[in-house]
């Protein structure tokens, strides 16, 4: 139930989940199934329930930028980026960044997982995560069978749970409660996709979701097609829950603090959280944990806020340390992604949905009506459905070359102490992926201009995009101030190591490649809006690339779960080291980066999270 910050300051909760957006709500759900306690979440946006503008499938973007659904983060100026500073959208209100994403949901491949073992967190491997991806996850077959869509009900959210008769067989089919589903609208570039992918030398993947993922395919949503709107954590796990007496939620609510009172040995207990609403302070208390699911970017600053971090960033904001914890903010990995875009052909246009359509707002408004009336359009559509992981071999002339390049790079900052020992670590496990051959590249295509440009009206699109999914740089996310209010300093320090700028080089190519290969090719005028033709050597794509990348909004890392002595924030139970009772729930701990986008993640922490805490795994 969603109460006033009056209405619960002062009273004491069981467990507190700092904040309400896709994993803190996934695991305020799960705990609150046991009656006899108490959950309380903290969310410091708005409630958002029930709002057109996050529910209608095609609204995506529309949002960024606005300060009633999104946090709109700008980093610190990039050196290596031509000194930008980049917006980094995350959603803001019940439903975090899941209310505000594209919809893609799926899995990265076994090895991403693995590797949470191998860095030292025993039992985090893909056997164990595999179990939670599907906890969540309730999958909805296509009515229609078609060539570009391929899936495999063994590894999709489907578990046995009691008796009934189907198909002539006493089981029960149970799904999760999230939604997930392909588009119920083709937008007719998925096949000559995949057929142009065949011609490179890429094949389709029969189920992606195995956790194998290299080859080409399409992923399911995070769109309902039955209710046709967004699937996500606030109208799926929080909303049918609402009703339990044990489960509360007080939003615009920022918190500002964890207080913590201190043993002799100098190990931290939560005993209560301070947070603002309407510029007035209120304070609950501790009864059992507090669970911090702020998000990569929120969830640092709110230890550091607490005195919980590194004693010299404390310090220097006027934080008084409580808990000296180094790796607080630190390793933090960032997706990137550039982008090369042709113009349709404009007699064929008609045949094809592009969100560049929507640009008008007749148009708007007529897809809209037709999405609420028979669940089609190009609201029915996905913005960027078409993915392909592969090797850099896959797509680079000179893989080995790249390889050499950054291994050197390596060894000397390790020879010159510029990186850690622990850091090498992280290192050796990428560098092992490459060799064996792991999908580290990723591909999109997406029906679409660049975005942040506004089409000629008449003009259609499509865009290849190229994605770094495990880069080798390292960047940092700190607190600026004492002031709870005031936004952290966030550094993803782009292109530290040139190895990430000269792969997205490579992958600037291989999407050429793509839009020039048949049958693409014969959708398309021969105008390449971006780069275009004036940019042909390596300088100047690496130019364009620092000019014009983009972020996916894929951070992590900055709570990293790792040993303590490899800079770690959490341990595997999620428990903040040094701390009795504080745990970290959300992207921000993953220690290595993945290659798939996050949402299906963030949902799998959220109910490994909640069970770690039920059931006391590990």
């Amino acid at each position: 139930m969603l109460l006033s910050a009056n209405q619960v300051s002062g009273k004491s909760f069981d467990y507190i989940v700092i904040g309400g957006g896709t994993s803190g709500l996934t695991v305020a759900a799960r705990l609150s199934e046991d009656p006899s306690i108490s959950v309380l979440v903290i969310e410091a946006g708005q409630a958002n329930l029930n709002d057109p503008e996050i529910l209608t499938p095609g609204g995506f973007g529309k949002r960024f930028g606005n300060v009633q659904y999104d946090w709109a983060f700008r980093t610190t100026p990039q050196e290596a980026c031509h000194q930008r500073s980049f917006t980094f959208n995350r959603g803001k209100g019940l439903g975090g960044s899941s209310a505000l994403n594209f919809h893609q949901y799926h899995r990265p491949t076994k090895a991403d997982i693995d590797a949470f073992e191998e860095l030292g967190n025993l039992g985090w491997n893909w056997g164990l995560l595999e179990h939670y991806y599907a906890k969540t996850e309730g999958f909805l077959q296509p009515t229609e069978k078609t060539d570009a869509i391929s899936f495999d009900l063994a590894h999709h959210g489907i578990t046995v749970r009691g008796l009934t008769l189907l198909d002539g067989a006493l089981i029960e089919v149970w799904l999760g409660p999230l939604v997930v589903a392909y588009q119920t609208t083709l937008s007719g570039f998925e096949l000559p996709y995949q057929l142009a992918m065949k011609n490179l030398g890429i094949s389709p993947v029969e189920e992606p979701f195995s956790g194998d993922t290299a080859g080409t395919w399409l992923t399911p949503l995070t769109i309902d097609p039955q209710e046709r709107v967004r699937s996500y954590s606030a109208n799926k796990y929080y909303q049918p829950n609402g009703s339990r007496t044990n489960l509360t939620v007080v939003v615009s609510a920022h918190v500002a603090e964890i207080v913590t009172e201190l043993d002799l040995n100098g190990c931290a207990t939560a005993i209560e959280v301070v947070f603002i609403s309407n510029e007035v302070r209120h304070s609950v208390k501790v009864g059992n944990e507090v669970i911090l699911s702020a998000g990569a970017i929120m969830s640092p600053q709110i230890l550091e806020l607490s005195g919980i971090g590194d004693i010299a960033i404390l310090q220097a904001a006027g934080v008084q340390t409580r808990v000296r914890l180094p790796g607080v903010g630190k390793n933090v990995q960032e997706h990137t992604n550039a982008r090369v875009t042709r113009e349709l052909r404009p007699e064929i246009a008609s045949e094809y949905l592009t969100f560049d359509m929507l640009s008008d707002a007749t148009e708007y408004d007529c897809q809209r009506e037709l999405y609420q009336t028979s669940g089609t359009g190009v609201f029915a559509t996905g913005s960027s459905t078409c993915m392909t992981f592969v090797p850099l071999e896959s797509i680079s002339p000179i893989p080995d070359i790249l390889q050499k390049s950054i291994i050197q790079s390596i060894d000397d900052s390790v020879s010159s102490t510029q990186i850690s020992l622990a850091l090498k670590k992280q290192y050796e496990i990428q560098l092992k992926h490459l060799r064996d051959g792991e999908p580290t590249c990723e591909f999109i295509l997406s029906p679409r201009l660049v975005p942040g440009l506004n089409p000629p009206p008449g003009k259609q699109y499509i865009t290849a995009s190229g994605f770094i999914n495990h880069p080798f740089s390292r960047g940092s996310i700190h607190i600026a101030s004492s002031d709870p209010m005031v936004q952290p300093n966030i550094d993803p320090n782009y292109f530290e190591h040139e190895y990430d700028l000269l792969q997205l080089v490579e992958h600037i190519k291989f999407c050429r490649k793509i839009l020039d290969q048949e049958p693409l090719k014969k959708l398309l005028t021969e105008i390449e809006v971006a780069p275009g033709p004036h940019v042909q050597t390596d300088e100047q794509i690496a130019d364009y690339v620092k000019s014009t990348m983009g972020t996916t909004w894929h951070t992590v890392g900055s709570c990293s779960m790792l040993p303590l002595a490899d800079d770690g924030v959490v341990d595997r139970k999620l428990k903040v080291y040094n701390t009795s009772n504080i745990r970290v729930v959300d992207i921000s701990i993953i220690p290595l980066h993945i290659g798939a986008h996050l949402q299906a993640t963030a949902y799998a922490i959220g109910e490994l999270g909640a069970d770690i805490i039920k059931r006391n795994i590990f």
